[in-house]
């Protein structure tokens, strides 16, 4: 019977981190984001000695102040790339997860001692945990936020020398990425834990020991290269935000904009458990538990880039409060069952692979590279396009990375790093009217134009429905990420005559038409820009992979029937067939 249960443990733990692991593992995406720049700005504090503190990549405002708050991360990140590549980076980074993850697990089971309720909080936590898997600096602050917890909660039990690592741990935190003011966060809570539980004996050791740490925390973030500005700067960067980021929006704003996340059921769940099974054991259920539960439930709430912290730092309160509701329903008759506890031990089974199943699917497993903007930026490159660079919001940080000192760009993925009214007064209503780009293109003289299609904002769909039709400019090249375009004038001719391409020649590069969601971005585009026909035939090459690609028939039999296409009715019989 030990050597089942025993068997049994180790099967779900295995579950359990092979789910993070496929989640964490996948083909890396954040090239074309974030991490080329950070790749490249780690170079260069490496090579240089110094950390910019300007804009410097883009020659709009490349003299605006900007405070790196994870220059240290970008350091550690460009010198593993350049050892190990892409691979061992996100190895590294995978195998830190599963560490940080692996030190919360690790401490719920010495409460615990219940491999499947610890299944169990992991089948809910973890695709909340997989809102963000991206290679990003916030890797090492999710790692950290573990590190105070788990520490915290030892010191809680009884005391341990370790609480004291947590101020040079701090010190590496504020100079690695802006979350480090979550580490002073979490030792505060932990001090009014200690305040309200022993308010009896405040002059304590174990008090004292505690508030000194939390003084001490406090004291090093003055240690960065920005001083008194860095330390205080996560608490007004959002003041110079002039650009709306997904990740900095609400999770209910989110949804009411039509964005559909697995994490959302999965964290509304997840919190709807975790302060039921607190209510429910209330007499026995800690204060910090509640502190925790209440303060990173309200940081979730407010930006879904916070959900990593909930899950972090509420999956210890979860799964003890969790054992002690466990504990009450085990005196049930139901739950005393043999019988339905291996069933339930067999259903937890089922859902972990399933989730593995869907998030290989929808993530894949593998160490290489998303081609992204990769190629666009080989054809600049290697046909010797120039500038200056009219680019947008999303794949500024990857042409840092490739075409930085010899081309800057017009914007990059970093509000902070421009002044607020830049993006309001110049860079959206330039995409939205005709005679704001007009007005900047006389200012810069932009050459060409680097656009990444795949941006969803309605500005950008609006500009490039015009700027693709319009014979001021014409389109050179085309994937299903990328469309580069040059000003129509005489030294552009040459390039004009042997990449031009129309509704009529379109002529799309390195397809995958076995990948649907490449087609289904290269049919937005034709969508967007009113080619027609190329829709068309794209769509067409979605259904040959899926024949009943609910989407793709409605939208086919939508244009099928505008054209009069005798078609029409056989793509709706099917629709209606397949869809309804």
């Amino acid at each position: 019977m030990l050597r089942k249960l025993h068997i049994i443990d180790i099967s779900l733990l295995v579950l359990v981190f092979l789910l993070l692991f496929v989640g964490y593992f996948h083909p890396i995406t954040a090239i074309t984001q974030d991490l080329g720049r950070h790749l490249l700005l780690g170079k260069m504090i490496a090579q240089t000695g110094q950390i910019p503190k300007t804009n410097l990549f883009s020659y709009t405002y490349p003299d605006f102040p900007f405070i790196n708050t994870h220059y240290l991360s970008e350091i550690i990140f460009s010198a593993l790339s350049s050892a190990f590549g892409f691979t061992g980076l996100l190895v590294v980074m995978t195998l830190l997860m599963l560490i940080a993850y692996g030190l919360l697990v690790s401490t719920g089971y010495r409460l615990i001692r219940h491999t499947v309720l610890i299944a169990i909080a992991s089948m809910l936590n973890l695709p909340i945990l997989f809102e963000r898997t991206d290679l990003r600096p916030e890797i090492f602050s999710f790692l950290l936020t573990a590190i105070f917890i788990v520490v915290l909660y030892r010191y809680r039990e009884k005391f341990t020398a370790l609480v004291f690592l947590l101020v040079p741990l701090e010190l590496l935190w504020v100079n690695m990425h802006i979350y480090f003011i979550i580490g002073i966060l979490i030792v505060g809570l932990f001090v009014i834990d200690v305040i309200i539980t022993h308010r009896h004996a405040l002059s304590s050791k174990y008090t004292s020991i505690l508030v000194i740490v939390f003084c001490a925390t406090l004291l090093v973030t003055l240690i960065n290269p920005n001083g008194l500005q860095g330390a205080i700067y996560p608490f007004h960067v959002l003041q110079n935000y002039g650009y709306t980021i997904e990740e900095n929006q609400s999770m209910f704003l989110l949804e009411s904009l039509g964005f559909q996340k697995l994490s959302f059921p999965y964290f509304k769940i997840t919190v709807f458990l975790l302060f039921l099974s607190l209510f429910l054991t209330l007499k026995r259920s800690r204060r910090i538990d509640w502190l925790l539960a209440i303060v990173f439930t309200y940081l979730a709430l407010s930006a879904v880039r916070n959900f990593p912290l909930f899950v972090f730092a509420t999956l210890i309160p979860f799964m003890y409060s969790f054992s002690l509701l466990y504990e009450k329903l085990n005196k049930t008759r139901m739950l005393a069952n043999k019988r339905f506890k291996s069933l339930a031990v067999i259903l937890v089974m089922g859902i972990l692979l399933l989730q593995i199943k869907v998030i290989v699917a929808k993530k894949g497993v593998g160490l290489h590279e998303v081609t992204g903007a990769k190629n666009g930026v080989t054809f600049f490159e290697e046909n010797n396009l120039r500038g200056p660079l009219f680019n947008n919001f999303d794949i500024g940080g990857y042409l840092i990375y490739r075409l930085y000192p010899k081309e800057r760009v017009f914007v990059d993925g970093r509000p902070e790093a421009y002044p607020k009214d830049f993006f309001q007064n110049t860079y959206i209503p330039m995409q939205q009217d005709e005679v704001v780009f007009a007005k900047q293109d006389k200012k810069y003289h932009f050459n060409t134009i680097f656009f990444s299609h795949t941006d969803q904002t309605p500005w950008a769909d609006a500009f490039l429905k015009r700027i693709v039709n319009t014979p001021l400019w014409r389109v050179v090249y085309l994937d299903d990420t990328i469309v580069i375009l040059v000003k129509n004038n005489k030294s552009n001719a040459s390039l004009i005559e042997r990449f031009s391409q129309t509704e009529k020649n379109p002529a799309v590069s390195h397809l995958d038409k076995q990948n649907r969601n490449s087609l289904l971005q290269l049919a937005h585009f034709f969508n967007t820009v009113g080619w027609t026909e190329p829709e068309i035939l794209t769509y067409q090459d979605i259904l040959a992979i899926d024949p009943r690609d609910c989407q793709v028939l409605y939208n086919l039999s939508v244009h099928y029937a505008q054209q009069q296409n005798l078609a029409a009715e056989i793509v709706a019989k099917q629709y209606q067939t397949h869809c309804q």
